[in-house]
């Protein structure tokens, strides 16, 4: 068998700096997400020991101070029934409920206390004293006080529905050749990136490009955008198309080809977030995630 020299890459790749960003703000909501599932699995374990004891009424009183938690061999923590009072008196949940209730009780509990394990462990445990080993299992004491107390991160309000945003005017790109003027709307973004807007002239030079690299490439690498021009009752009309060649041949050939639709400047959204465009900071560089600050709003 001859060796021969490609004749193009067999795939193309992210910038290195793109690339890097990515990991980054893929590991950092990793661990934001930790963080807050550890948070929040804390306090709905609090509010679990309050419904135990209580019957389920938020508002009966109820004496707990701190609740025993096991470690399983996955290394997540389970509910014994034990527990201890705010004068730290021990007693067990089967004592208060009666046996049948508080295994019933622990089990559901443990649908919750299983997410207090390694991921989250720095979360959950500044919030436990240690206790002495049991059958060479780690036990735990946590402090539902504690627990009970720790804020819970709020989802940002939602803007008021049909409200307009302003638009930035950035420059965009997505194959880390091709460079286009662009209004992208900061609160529209996934993952860092952005969904641009373009107008007709800067489509035309998009369509241009992609055939130009689907001639290159090849039609099942590249999705190529196309400008169709007509005259209907003497009126000039540009329809703008995107073809994904590589859908023709198989289930999706009916979403093959999409036709764009121009919002109220006559801009078209090119590609979406699906082709990962990234806006450029004034020396080029990628701004992932895109923040405004320095960028004025575009005129509309």
């Amino acid at each position: 068998m001859n060796d021969q020299t490609p004749s193009r890459p067999a795939y193309r790749l992210p910038a290195s700096d793109t690339l890097g960003a990515a990991v980054d703000r893929a590991l950092s909501a990793v661990r934001d997400a930790d963080e807050q599932t550890g948070r929040v699995m804390l306090v709905v374990t609090a509010a679990a020991v309050r419904d135990i004891l209580t019957g389920h009424q938020p508002d009966a009183p109820f004496d707990a101070g701190s609740l025993e938690l096991t470690a399983c061999e996955d290394g997540s923590l389970f509910p014994t029934g034990r527990y201890w009072t705010a004068a730290c008196d021990e007693r067990k949940f089967a004592d208060a409920i009666g046996q049948a209730d508080a295994g019933n009780a622990l089990h559901d509990m443990s649908e919750w206390t299983r997410y207090l394990d390694d991921d989250t462990r720095d979360v959950w445990r500044p919030l436990c004293s240690e206790l002495p080993d049991r059958d060479g299992r780690p036990v735990y004491r946590l402090d539902l006080v504690r627990a009970a107390a720790i804020t819970l991160h709020e989802p940002a309000p939602a803007g008021t529905p049909g409200e307009p945003r302003p638009l930035v005017q950035v420059m965009v790109c997505a194959n880390e050749v091709d460079i286009y003027p662009a209004w992208v709307d900061p609160d529209d973004q996934r993952d860092g990136y952005v969904k641009p807007w373009f107008d007709l002239p800067t489509v035309r030079l998009i369509a241009e490009d992609t055939q130009e690299d689907a001639a290159r490439w090849g039609h099942g690498a590249i999705d190529t955008v196309h400008v169709l021009d007509g005259t209907v009752h003497r009126t000039e009309h540009a329809v703008v198309t995107v073809v994904s060649w590589m859908r023709l041949g198989g289930d999706q050939r009916e979403q093959a080809v999409e036709v764009l639709q121009p919002d109220e400047a006559g801009r078209y959204a090119v590609g979406g977030h699906d082709w990962c465009w990234y806006a450029l900071d004034s020396d080029q560089n990628p701004l992932i995630p895109f923040r405004p600050e320095a960028v004025s709003p575009a005129t509309s």
